[in-house]
């Protein structure tokens, strides 16, 4: 069954996007034969997304109606992952951010001003503070189609700080910042640590023109006003290829070792791509087993100090290492496990996990467009610490 790649950029759906095949989960190595689990248990709980909010169901079929939209403009995780101090975060576009703090239950942090209009992107961590980059898609946001904000919303904020002890959003950088108020529009981004490389999207004359810029700021972002500023940024052009090579998929070889190891019981002839993270870290990178990227199957994953995870659209997780303060699980070996089976047209993206909890987003796609949404909160506890062999 084909499904939506998980883009790493903004409104790359028309840039590269990417159908695939559902993961099998297979391998010939009997140690890690997934094991599934039940779609009605006490080991998980489901949610799906309101309007303002999220509630839980019981499966995602069953969770309220929710109309097929452009995936930029509708309520869907778009990127998650753990932070430094061990707190889990899924980034809702349209809606902000789902928290487990400490492997506590979820809760919300929501800013209708900041995300009501713009499509949220790009979960990146500097120290312990969080950030997130916002745009809109003038292909199918009005609002941007229009233009309005050169002359309304000269602040509109492109990077926004998430403080997880407050529960509130703090814009750090804006588009007038980077000398982008007049009409153009970041469709892409990518932050090392120190350098943000961005590809900017331009109409004019009813003609689209792409360029690129690399900025950076001499102060923490942490202290930036949340409006324009001059010089509060530093920012210079760049090109296509100093951003692809930031952004474009690398062979699976270059991949880490541990995210290899862990992957290594999977078929050389299957062909898959994995989007990976490192907790409390920069922006993410995605390796390729293939260098056609038209039909592969698609994974996230992260890497943190104590442990590894990956999870493919489909559900197949793989994991190794212990979670927090829990023992190593299977003498340090891999260990596999499906989620829940999704409905046909469903598939998981992205995740993170807190304490003992696995926070996994689920959505129903038809090509561009997104149906219901949501996540799953598994109890990892209960999954992998009650047999005794662990």
């Amino acid at each position: 069954m084909k499904r939506l790649f998980i883009m790493m950029s903004f409104f790359a759906v028309f840039a590269g996007l990417f159908m695939l095949t559902g993961f099998t989960g297979c391998s010939k190595n009997k140690e890690i034969t997934p094991v599934q689990i039940e779609q009605e248990s006490s080991d998980h709980a489901w949610y799906f997304f309101t309007g303002n909010g999220f509630e839980k169901t019981s499966l995602p079929q069953k969770s309220g109606i929710s109309s097929l939209k452009p995936w930029t403009e509708t309520l869907r995780a778009s990127d998650g992952n753990t932070d430094a101090d061990g707190n889990g975060l899924l980034l809702i576009n349209r809606l902000g951010i789902v928290l487990l703090q400490k492997g506590g239950e979820p809760v919300l942090m929501q800013d209708v001003q900041i995300f009501s209009n713009s499509t949220a992107s790009n979960l990146v961590f500097d120290g312990t503070d969080s950030y997130i980059t916002l745009g809109r898609s003038s292909f199918f946001n009005k609002a941007a189609s229009l233009n309005i904000d050169d002359n309304m919303e000269p602040n509109r904020p492109f990077v926004v700080r998430a403080s997880v002890n407050d529960r509130a959003f703090y814009p750090v950088v804006t588009y007038g910042d980077l000398g982008l108020a007049s009409g153009g529009e970041i469709t892409g981004s990518n932050y090392d640590g120190k350098n943000w490389l961005c590809s900017v999207k331009t109409m004019q004359h009813q003609k689209t023109y792409f360029s690129y810029i690399n900025w950076t700021s001499g102060h923490e972002l942490n202290s930036l006003p949340p409006y324009t500023q001059p010089s509060k940024v530093s920012v210079k052009e760049s090109t296509e290829d100093e951003y692809r090579s930031k952004s474009s998929p690398l062979p699976l070889k270059k991949a880490p070792e541990r995210l290899k190891k862990l992957l290594s019981a999977i078929p050389k002839e299957f062909e898959y791509a994995v989007n990976c993270h490192s907790q409390g870290g920069f922006s993410s990178r995605l390796f390729a087993s293939a260098t056609d990227e038209s039909n592969l199957a698609s994974a996230n994953a992260i890497i943190a100090d104590g442990w590894i995870c990956a999870i493919f659209t489909d559900g197949t997780t793989y994991f190794n290492g212990a979670v927090d303060g829990r023992s190593i699980l299977n003498g340090g070996k891999n260990i596999a496990f499906r989620l829940p089976k999704l409905p046909e047209s469903y598939q998981y993206g992205p995740f993170c996990i807190s304490g003992d909890k696995l926070a996994v987003a689920w959505e129903e796609t038809d090509f561009y467009k997104t149906g219901r949404s949501g996540f799953i909160v598994v109890d990892l506890a209960k999954i992998f610490y009650k047999d005794t062999n662990f």
